[in-house]
Order: C-alpha cells, then sequence, then structure tokens
C-alpha cells in the first residue's frame, strides 16, 4: 500500500496576518533588509536580466491600461491659415 504524503502548507492566512503584523512592527528592520535584498541580487546578471524583463511587460501592460481609459486628447483649436491668393482684379 503506497501513501500520499503531501507537502505542509506554512503560508496559511494566519501566517500571512503574523508576517505583516511583524513587518509593521518592525518597518525600518524590513526595509533595511529589502535594500540589501535587492541590492545583493541586482549583481546577478540572470536575476537583473528577469527583473528588467518583467519590469519591461509591466510597464507595458500600465501604459496600454492607461491608453484604454483615458479618452484621446484633444488636439486643440484648428488654427487659421493663412491663403496666399494672389488679388484678383476687374476691369
Amino acid at each position: 500500500m503506497t501513501e500520499i504524503i503531501t507537502e505542509p502548507k506554512y503560508y496559511t492566512p494566519a501566517v500571512k496576518i503574523a508576517i505583516m503584523k511583524h513587518r509593521a512592527n518592525n518597518i525600518e528592520k524590513y526595509n533595511e533588509f529589502q535594500r540589501n535584498y535587492y541590492h545583493q541580487k541586482k549583481t546577478d546578471e540572470d536575476w537583473n536580466a528577469k527583473f528588467k524583463e518583467r519590469c519591461r511587460l509591466a510597464n507595458q501592460k500600465y501604459r496600454q491600461k492607461l491608453k484604454e481609459l483615458s479618452p484621446p486628447k484633444s488636439r486643440g483649436r484648428p488654427r487659421k491659415i493663412a491663403l496666399d491668393i494672389p488679388s484678383v482684379e476687374i476691369i
């Protein structure tokens, strides 16, 4: 008889609440940790390439969303066109 072993789930709602509470109580320490983490990761070329690609895609998606949500910009009042027509004299 074979047993099906499932991995325990550690990230439960209670754990999530505890993590968020810890971050809120230690804001400076958490921010410093994140700054050091990203600074360390930025030196890894593979991670940096993935990071830039994700940012590029997110920025494209955001720009597209803004284009869809905003009405087209008015181009303003049309300019008067000065026509260069020679005056015709009637005899």
